[in-house]
This record gives structure tokens, C-alpha cells and sequence, in this order.
């Protein structure tokens, strides 16, 4: 069974809708993350930049207690008294550490402050006279006190470590850094809260613009399923015309070619009858002309069938027949047939509607053919039944005979013209199967096995007028 494409699919819009929402979540939520990754670095950076403010503006100071600033600031002890009056103004302060220009440890405060070298990557930033500061959300007492102390304790403790580079204003070299350690405790939790009100911002905005995408997605959706169910209606509508089209044509040219031949065999039957009754009595002591009258009688029926089928078509008389009707000139037309045979034929009629004359004689032209060869593959004494009865608002029209049923060659091909089994050319069903195409019903092999075949023809509920719905009965 071959699946059908992705576009043609139900899953198919869900499909797009969660993809467009997958973008909208991933825009946002990463749009999101760098906001609070930015908002998270220049927080880290507030306290370096505060520090750098205060000991530039102490550095370069012009009077008071920085007289002789340049002397001084090449002094260790009075670097590491700048930078302790520098740390008094935030709070948190844990340790304070001093190196010279190249990084080196010089000093610290208190003194079992553990002795480090600052990174190659931190003294280049220093060098350039610039703060760097760094938060470590879970940074422990025991890396920055001297192991044994009662200060180096491996509590996890939220840490800010920033470095000052000292320099003098009339030389802009850096002459020695301090590294002044914060307790964050206070950072930590301001930005846990920022990223709390920025996560649930994003999941905010991305309901509201959920919701509002959805709704724009499944409104053009339906005007896009309205304009392609408009444009496969007229697709049907264009399809439908041209095929009525050329089934009037074809119409046409059967409908001449049938009129030729029922011209043609009109005289040549009346001459064979009246040729047969003259020589019936006189030339047949043992009746055997019997089953010749009887066959030139048939046809003759058949030509006159044709010829009211055809003048029906030709003429503007339009009227309905219903299904009771249908069965009785059924009924009528093939019980001495069937009393002939020695078959048991029975009609039964399970629905309540009807057709049109032009419909009615189709379904009666298919129908004969069938139950005439149901009579005919079927033993004497045996059924065969034919069935009216409503599916779905269609007509069903079956006929089970209980013949021996068709041979396994012969089912995938009973509707085109073959050898019959009954020795004719096996036109019948050839010519019912296309009659029933004529009024766009279907005509099938239900059922066939040992026990007999079921034939079904299905006459559509658009066929029959509204005011000509099936019922059951």
C-alpha cells in the first residue's frame, strides 16, 4: 500500500505548527540566556569597576594624604595601606593580596592569606591598566586561607576575586596590583533572582507569542484547506465535464452504430419468424423448431427493448420508476425464462426509492443480462435470488445464483469480451460493466466459489435525486 506524502498527511500541519513553536522556543529561551549572561558579567564587574573608581581617584588625588604619591606607591607597605583604605568601602572583604608588576606575590592580609602567582592572562589585562574581576559561585575559604587555619574551611562559599592595578598619574605603567576577595553571598543570590524573573520573562513571552502564532497559523491553515477544497471541487467539476464530454461522445457514436444494427436485424427477424411459424406444423412432427422460436423470439424481444431504450433517450419524457416497479417488470420479463430453466428464481426487495426512466432502463438492461446467466449456470431446482437493498444511501442490486462458480483463470477478466463459458463471445458482462459506467455506478464480482457468484451492482446516491433518497423497508 503506497503512504501518502507528507503534505497530504493530518500530521503534516502539527507538524509545521510545532517546528515554527520549536523556532520560537529556541530564539527566545537562547536570546534569553545571553541577556543573562551579559546582565551576570557586568554584576560581577560592578564591584571591580566601584574599587578602580575609588583608587584611581586616590592615586590621583592632588593634596592631603597621597602627597608624594609617587614615592609611595613603589613602597609595598604603603600599596597594601591603599588598598585596605580602598577595600573599606564595600563589604564582604575576606583577604587582600598584593603583587608587584609581574604578578608575583609581594604581600597579604591577614596573614594566613595562602600565597599565590596571578595568571599570565590577568597580569596582561593589569598591564593595560584595567580591572579584572572574577565570581565563583562555589568557590571554597580553603583555596584562599593556608590549610590548618580556622579561616580555610571547605564550606562552599560564593567568592569575588577583583584586581586593581596601581599605577602613578604621571607615569601610566603599572607599577603593582591588588586582588581584594568579596564574599558574594549577597551577588549569588541577586543573580539567582535575575535569572528566576528572566527565565519565567522568557516563558512569558514565549505563551504569549505561542499562543498568538498559533492562532495566526491555524487561521491561515483553514483559509488555505478552504481554497484548496474550492480549487479540488472545481478540479472535480472540470474533470467530470470532460469526462461527460467524451461519454457523449462515445455515447454518440455507440448510440449510431447501435441504431445501424437494430435497422439491419429488424427486417431480417421478422422475415425468420414469419419464415418459422409458416414451417413450424408442417416441416417439424417433433417440435424441434420450438427452442428456434423461442430463440428468435428473444431476440426480437431484445431489439424491441433497445428501440424503446433508445426512443426513451431521444425523446424529452422524463418520469420516475420506483424500485417495486423495477422488480416487477423484472419479475415479469424473466419468469418463463426461468420457468424454462427449472430454476427457482426469487426477487426481494429490502429498499423503498426510485430512478429516473433513463437510470431504470440501464439498471434494467444489466440487470436481465445478470439473472439471465444466473439461470443459466444454475442446476434445475436450485435458487437464484435477486436483491434490492440501501447502503449508505446507494442502491444495492445483488444476484447470487448457485452455479459451480468461475474458474480462477477466468476472475480477473469476466468484464472484458472473451470466449464465454457458456460458449457465446462473453459480451454480456463486457457490455453491462460499461452500461453501469454510463451512470457512474460500479459493477462487481462480490462473491465466487463452489457454492455460486454474487454480482453487485451499486447505484450511488448521486445518481438519485434529493428527492429521490433510498429508504429501508
Amino acid at each position: 500500500m503506497r503512504k501518502k506524502p507528507l503534505q497530504d498527511s493530518k500530521l503534516a500541519p502539527i507538524m509545521v505548527l510545532l517546528f515554527a513553536l520549536a523556532v520560537l522556543w529556541a530564539a527566545i529561551f537562547s536570546g534569553s540566556h545571553r541577556l543573562c549572561t551579559s546582565l551576570s558579567h557586568q554584576l560581577v564587574d560592578r564591584d571591580g569597576e566601584i574599587l578602580h573608581a575609588v583608587a584611581l581617584a586616590g592615586q590621583f588625588s592632588p593634596g592631603g594624604a597621597t602627597n608624594n604619591l609617587a614615592d609611595r606607591l613603589q613602597n609595598p607597605a604603603d600599596q597594601l595601606a591603599l588598598v585596605l583604605n580602598i577595600s573599606q568601602i564595600v563589604d564582604g572583604v575576606l583577604a587582600v593580596r598584593l603583587f608587584d608588576a609581574r604578578g608575583n606575590s609581594v604581600t597579604a592580609f591577614p596573614p594566613d592569606v595562602a600565597t599565590i602567582q596571578l595568571s599570565a592572562e590577568t597580569v596582561s589585562q593589569l598591564q593595560a591598566l584595567k580591572p579584572v574581576s572574577q565570581f565563583q559561585p562555589d568557590g571554597s575559604l580553603a583555596d584562599i586561607f593556608i590549610p590548618g587555619t580556622a579561616s580555610a574551611t571547605t564550606t562552599p562559599t560564593p567568592l569575588v576575586t577583583v584586581n586593581l592595578p596601581l599605577h602613578d598619574r604621571s607615569q601610566p605603567e603599572l607599577i603593582a596590583s591588588a586582588q581584594i576577595i568579596l564574599d558574594a553571598s549577597n551577588l549569588a543570590r541577586e543573580l539567582t533572582q535575575l535569572s528566576n524573573h528572566l527565565r519565567r520573562q522568557a516563558w512569558l513571552a514565549f505563551f504569549a507569542g505561542g499562543s498568538l502564532v498559533t492562532v495566526v497559523f491555524v487561521w491561515a491553515y483553514r483559509r488555505l484547506q478552504a481554497s484548496h477544497q474550492q480549487l479540488a471541487e472545481r478540479t472535480a467539476r472540470l474533470l467530470r465535464a470532460n469526462h461527460e464530454l467524451s461519454l457523449a461522445a462515445k455515447t454518440g457514436a455507440l448510440g449510431a452504430v447501435a441504431a445501424h444494427l437494430v435497422h439491419g436485424l429488424s427486417n431480417p427477424l421478422a422475415n425468420l419468424q414469419a419464415f418459422i411459424a409458416a414451417h413450424q406444423g408442417k416441416d417439424d412432427p417433433a417440435g424441434e423448431w420450438k427452442e428456434v422460436v423461442a430463440s428468435t423470439q428473444h431476440m426480437q424481444a431484445i431489439v424491441l427493448e433497445v428501440v424503446r431504450v433508445m426512443g426513451e433517450e431521444k425523446s424529452l419524457d422524463n418520469y420516475d420508476i420506483t424500485f417495486a416497479e423495477l422488480a416487477g417488470i423484472l419479475a415479469e420479463k424473466l419468469r418463463a425464462f426461468a420457468g424454462a430453466t427449472g430454476v427457482k428464481f426469487a426477487v426481494h426487495l429490502r429498499t423503498d426509492g426510485v430512478l429516473s426512466n433513463r437510470h431504470a432502463n440501464l439498471v434494467l438492461l444489466i440487470l436481465e443480462n445478470l439473472v439471465r446467466n444466473a439461470l443459466e449456470v444454475t442446476p434445475r431446482g436450485k435458487p437464484v435470488e435477486l436483491t434490492f437493498f440501501a447502503a449508505a444511501g446507494d442502491l444495492i442490486c445483488e444476484v447470487a445464483d448457485a452455479g459451480p462458480g468461475l474458474a480462477l483463470e477466468l476472475r480477473g477478466r469476466i468484464f472484458m469480451p472473451c470466449r464465454s463459458t457458456k460458449g457465446g463471445n462473453g459480451l454480456g458482462l463486457a457490455i453491462s460493466h460499461r452500461l453501469a459506467a454510463q451512470m457512474e455506478a460500479k459493477l462487481e464480482l462480490a462473491k465466487t466459489d463452489g457454492n455460486g457468484c454474487i454480482f453487485r451492482l451499486t447505484v450511488p446516491a448521486a445518481v438519485l435525486a434529493p428527492d429521490r433518497v433510498v429508504s429501508e423497508i
